[in-house]
């Protein structure tokens, strides 16, 4: 099969330094031996663009953005013009991306999620309660605020286009990988990673923006605690019908689970990403990884064939 990797580096994503021509050279050379391998920057929204990538058996979609157009509209583009691709749909990527929905899909699967807020709900916490305002769309990671209501930062508030709030959830941070099993035909759920702060503080989150964090691959929870995780992880990546990996962030406070947020495109470059990380800790190195998600991929196009009325 003729298998091409598409990425760009966009100036969108806050996670650019992830994917660049070291992160393909790596991906191309654990691409199994039998795919016939190709690569190309995304070029532009254009027919003879989607002429071009026609002309690949699937494109392993590692495009997290076009100049200011994000990962999403890349996957609208390609879903609009046919092109079958690794990538969740866009649909699927839609619906993860807007926080503000995340309740509801929580609920359908029975996890917690932290609340969203009002402004005048504010008051309604102790003035110890710490909250955060994160974008509705897009990266969770992206310009947060921290504050407490007796400090409500009204100003950078009004300046933020769409935003949330809720009461950050002080506990233990884990995040989730889901990836195709051997086949290609089911997800399965990795062992859950814990990130932890390096100075022991009690307000952070992963990534280096925010301060030093170090990941436990093997951290200590008790079983139901575990279950619950990796079942309701599982559970959500069906319920959004996510095309091949996800990565969730969780936290856990006083022995509840509370998901953060749905990455329904994980970044994959071997040396600073969650997902490839989880996945060769626990024997699962960077080809199969690949070839799982090529199947996986392939399997899903073959569904929605067989899925379309007469």
């Amino acid at each position: 099969m003729k298998l091409l990797y598409l990425y760009s580096d966009s100036d969108f994503t806050p996670w650019r330094e992830n994917i660049n021509a070291a992160t393909i050279a790596s991906l191309i050379q654990a691409t199994p031996d039998n795919v016939q391998t190709f690569v190309t920057h995304f070029v532009g929204f254009t027919a003879e663009f989607a002429d071009f990538l026609r002309q690949f058996d699937l494109i392993f979609n590692v495009c997290y953005g076009y100049g200011v157009a994000d990962q999403v509209e890349v996957v609208r583009w390609l879903d609009w013009h046919g092109i079958k691709h690794t990538a969740s749909s866009y649909s699927t990527q839609l619906l993860a991306m807007d926080k503000a929905l995340l309740p509801d899909m929580c609920m359908q699967v029975g996890v917690n999620t932290p609340r969203i807020l009002l402004p005048n709900e504010l008051f309604e916490f102790s003035s110890t309660t710490t909250f955060i305002a994160k974008h509705r769309y897009g990266s969770l990671h992206r310009n947060m605020l921290f504050f407490k209501k007796d400090n409500i930062p009204s100003q950078q508030l009004n300046s933020l286009e769409s935003y949330i709030i809720q009461p950050y959830i002080e506990g233990r941070e884990f995040t989730v990988a889901v990836i195709p099993d051997k086949n290609g035909l089911n997800p399965e759920c990795l062992p859950p990673l814990e990130i932890i702060p390096n100075d022991g503080r009690a307000i952070y989150v992963a990534g280096q923006n925010y301060g030093p964090t170090y990941k436990d691959f093997q951290p200590q929870l008790d079983e139901h605690l575990y279950d619950m995780m990796t079942e309701g992880v599982l559970e959500l990546h069906k319920l959004l019908e996510i095309k091949g990996m996800s990565r969730t962030d969780i936290r856990i406070a006083n022995d509840e689970v509370y998901i953060l947020d749905i990455n329904t495109m994980p970044n994959l470059d071997p040396q600073r990403s969650y997902l490839p990380a989880l996945a060769n800790h626990h024997r699962i190195q960077l080809r199969e990884l690949i070839e799982r998600t090529i199947k996986s991929a392939l399997i899903w196009y073959e569904r929605q064939l067989v899925q379309q009325p007469d």
